[in-house]
């Protein structure tokens, strides 16, 4: 994903920590504010850091490799809101809807850098990877749900419990990819729709002992 961080100039053991590569990654934020991932060069980065593009190559192998690293702050989101699906209380519609207006909230206020992310991830190979790893770190727990509820007799048997996790987690990607490109769109029937989709796909159906819409959440 990066480049040489962890040997060479200017590193002790904890890249994370060297003012020039903190420096570089702001520098993308802000410049992701404004500019599409495509329009901006390294040039465009080093010049406004004052940092020579040498030392970018040192840190990250291209634009898409920098913006990884960003990767982190929304997985570490998304695995929050993972966790309040899962194990809190209350009705799973709710909670799911609760979840995806969560994670919808936190992508578009940080819209610049969701929309780098997927355009990184169309061409560059260890984005693509990172990305498909989170996807499955996030999926294990719901999986592990739909097992427990399928052996508890609340849900019927079906598909399997990995792909289908993996699946509803890419009906929320969806929802959240529409949400970063237009900010101003009604949220709520999409919310809606994906959620009543992850009731029916885990439950086969809106049963009342699951689910009942006509009463208070």
């Amino acid at each position: 994903m990066s480049g040489n961080g962890t040997s060479g100039e200017g590193t002790n053991g904890s890249p994370r920590g060297d003012r020039r590569r903190e420096a570089l990654l702001a520098e993308l934020d802000r410049q992701l504010r404004t500019t599409k991932l495509d329009d901006i060069s390294v040039a465009d980065l080093t010049d406004a850091a004052g940092i020579t593009r040498s030392a970018f190559y040192f840190y990250f192998d291209s634009k898409a490799a920098a913006v990884t690293v960003l990767l982190s702050s929304i997985q570490a989101t998304a695995a929050k809101s993972n966790d309040m699906l899962v194990n809190s209380d209350g009705r799973f519609r709710s909670r799911v809807s609760a979840t995806l207006s969560r994670l919808a909230d936190r992508m578009v206020d940080n819209a610049h850098v969701y929309r780098a992310l997927l355009t990184a991830r169309t061409t560059h190979e260890p984005m693509r990877r990172l990305w498909d790893e989170g996807r499955a770190e996030l999926a294990t727990p719901i999986a592990e749900y739909i097992r427990s509820e399928r052996a508890a007799g609340r849900a019927p048997e079906g598909a399997d419990p990995d792909s289908l996790a993996t699946a509803l987690i890419q009906i929320n990607e969806s929802v959240l990819e529409h949400l970063v490109y237009d900010p101003g769109a009604d949220r709520e029937p999409m919310i809606a729709t994906a959620s009543d989709l992850w009731v029916r796909a885990i439950y086969g159906r809106p049963d009342p002992e699951v689910d009942n819409p006509g009463e208070p959440s």
